[in-house]
């Protein structure tokens, strides 16, 4: 059984390949990810200009930030 990439508290930046408005920022994952039949999805949540957004991205989609 594959395990997933990221936990909850992980701290996650959306790839640059992710069709998401998000792409290159870094956020935190909210909740503990969801498998479906394919992959694990995953609640983030970013800071953007003052605003907290949440979104939901596919494993692929999120990488390990760069500190």
């Amino acid at each position: 059984m594959k395990l997933p990439k990221f936990n909850k508290g992980s701290k996650v930046k959306v790839s640059l390949h992710s069709p998401s408005q998000y792409r290159g920022r870094i956020g935190v994952v909210d909740k503990e990810p969801i498998k479906d039949a394919f992959r694990f999805w995953y609640v983030v949540r970013i800071q953007s200009q003052g605003l907290t957004a949440v979104g939901r991205f596919a494993e692929e989609e999120l990488e390990e930030p760069r500190d």
